[in-house]
């Protein structure tokens, strides 16, 4: 078993050799930090156990006894590297080095006795070297944190001794710097389970950093004639592998799939292309993200974080009263109101009908614009009703019948209807609150072919609004 450890390290000098020569995925190095626990496993007891120290008390002439919790676990460093297959699988090889307190010459079933004959723990230099395969839950590249789990073969030197275990544990690894993706916080643990009878089953614990290089990254290899002279006969600026004849970032390394251009965001979108570069997007925004999903691109967004239509510029339209109908639609944007009254409080409906039955009761001399006195009554009924709800706006249409000229009737319905504006501003009615237009013939609610139907069209009609119209 001696020869072990050897072989083992030869072969994974190999393997990375094979794997820089010909793999042309993103290769890391690690460093960890962390602890052995061999005591753990053959005890049940993972965390220490108690101790009992004695010591002679010359005041009182006699020994005393203390019991205090110790752990067990030993101190080691850890060196890896890291090679990337795809998306989920990525493998690494490490080797740890640590001082232990390690049980020899004996297998798992005496370890209890072992543990009992101080004289016969060694402490020494313990070095393990691991060649472990991980499967990544969750790709590390898209998420923050990625938990993988892992499984191996480590071959172990001690104290002359050597062995073999197989590894198996999970681990998680947190992305520390967001926009190139290069650092992570590492933790892991497994479970070594001894295959030879000079090795004993333990738990090694593990915290520290793994950096990753960028894509474009090549172990050095040492080149042949013919690589160095196509090196020459096709330069390549940025040394990303891709010659400048067809590099359209040539003095950037990038990607054979963009053409030789770097996707910084690893959003799928190159660089050149993208108008987001340093912030991952979507291809159809060319690269930009879309955070309020408004279908409007954040960089021409002017509420990113709120959606909003895009003849807003992507803001939401603003509601001050909380009635459902936006500020751009709503006539009285300040008091609550219905929809159907874009926005304003409904008028109740005995106003209108007091408004109506006032105006039926207007009447003017034939022919003229002089009211007639019986008018007034009804007109002050009007102007009771608009100061009594000032916030209300009246409409004032005059109409005549079809006798005589057409461009006369329609003056004279205009006259009629500002005859009836200016007595409510007389009378104290503002006049921002009313509005006063003529019909002339237009619209008649009878016909005009008989007295009766003549009279009823020849009228003044007065409406309420919550809003200037």
């Amino acid at each position: 078993m001696k020869y072990i450890f050897r072989i083992l390290t030869i072969l994974s000098v190999l393997n990375i050799s094979q794997a820089d020569l010909h793999a042309q995925h993103i290769q890391g190095i690690g460093l960890s930090f962390g602890a052995n626990d061999f005591y753990g496993p053959q005890t049940g007891k993972y965390f220490g156990d108690n101790v009992t120290n004695i010591t002679f008390n010359a005041i009182e002439g006699k020994n005393d006894t203390n019991i205090s919790k110790k752990f067990r676990w030993d101190p080691l460093v850890r060196f890896t590297c890291w090679y990337k297959l795809n998306r989920h699988f990525d493998f690494n090889l490490g080797i740890s080095l640590g001082n232990a307190i390690y049980p020899t010459g004996s297998n798992d079933t005496t370890y209890q006795e072992i543990k009992r004959t101080p004289v016969s723990k060694t402490k020494s230099l313990l070095a393990e070297l691991d060649v472990r395969a991980n499967y990544n839950i969750i790709p590390k590249e898209k998420h923050f944190i990625s938990p993988y789990v892992f499984a191996g073969l480590t071959g172990a030197y001690h104290s002359g001794y050597s062995g073999l275990d197989i590894p198996v544990g999970a681990g998680l690894n947190f992305r520390l710097d967001k926009k190139s993706k290069d650092v992570y916080f590492n933790l892991d643990a497994g479970y070594k389970v001894a295959v030879t009878s000079n090795d004993f089953n333990h738990i090694q614990y593990a915290a520290g950093f793994v950096y990753w290089f960028k894509p474009h990254y090549k172990a050095l290899v040492s080149k042949t004639v013919e690589a160095a002279v196509a090196e020459l006969a096709a330069p390549d600026m940025d040394h990303d592998g891709i010659p400048d004849s067809v590099d359209k970032c040539p003095t950037i390394p990038g990607l054979a799939e963009f053409n030789g251009c770097p996707d910084t965001d690893g959003d799928g979108v190159p660089d050149d292309e993208d108008e987001c570069p340093l912030v991952a997007g979507l291809k159809q925004f060319n690269g930009c993200p879309d955070t309020d999903g408004d279908g409007i691109p954040d960089n021409k967004d002017k509420c990113p974080y709120q959606a909003g239509p895009a003849d807003n510029g992507g803001c939401p339209i603003a509601d001050r009263d909380h009635d459902g109908v936006p500020d751009n639609e709503d006539m009285c944007p300040d008091v609550p109101g219905t929809v159907a009254n874009h926005g304003c409080p409904e008028i109740k409906k005995e106003l209108h009908e007091k408004i109506s039955r006032a105006a039926r009761d207007v009447f003017f001399d034939e022919g003229k614009t002089t009211l007639k006195k019986s008018s007034y009554s009804a007109l002050t009924k009007v102007v009771n009703i608009m100061k009594e709800n000032p916030g209300l706006y009246l409409n004032i249409s005059g109409y005549t019948d079809n006798v005589g000229n057409k461009e006369f009737n329609q003056t004279l319905s205009e006259k009629r209807a500002n005859v009836c504006k200016e007595y409510l501003i007389s009378k104290g009615v503002s006049a921002d609150h009313l509005s006063a237009k003529g019909y002339g013939e237009e619209n008649p609610i009878a016909d005009n072919k008989t007295e009766a139907g003549k009279a009823k069209n020849r009228r003044t009609e007065m409406k309420l609004s919550s809003y200037k119209q």
